[in-house]
């Protein structure tokens, strides 16, 4: 089963706003449609509202961290794939959880694009 049409294809979800920034304008300009979220109520009020193909969400944030988001992101979503950016965790972090991969801060971008696109060339814009 395909996609929703009306299906963006990422989440982003980090506290710190110029990390925010950053990152969601390097996926936009990899051709990703992308909805950037502050904090992790408003990103599970998108969710609640629309389809996605991605949540990237960064670990530590407060009140809510990204580790809880991802549970609750996915009880909301089931389809939905989760991708976390930290500073402080590891892979080994996020087994039993609902992400699929973490990367590490500062986010390689053309690593992160590969992971989204299941290791195909970026999607191009329009």
């Amino acid at each position: 089963m395909g996609r929703p049409l009306e299906a963006r294809d990422v989440l982003l979800v980090d506290d710190d706003p110029s990390g925010l920034a950053m990152l969601a304008l390097a996926l936009r300009r990899a051709g990703f449609s992308v909805v950037a979220c502050s904090n992790p109520q408003r990103a599970l009020a998108e969710l609640a509202r629309g389809s996605f193909r991605w949540l990237v969400t960064d670990a530590k944030m407060s009140p809510q961290d990204g580790f809880s988001l991802a549970e609750a992101a996915k009880h909301l979503a089931p389809d939905l794939r989760i991708v976390m950016i930290s500073a402080l965790y590891s892979n080994a972090d996020i087994q039993g959880s609902p992400i699929e991969r973490l990367f590490n801060k500062p986010v390689p971008v053309e690593a992160l694009v590969g992971f989204l696109n299941g290791g195909k060339a970026p999607p191009r814009g329009p």
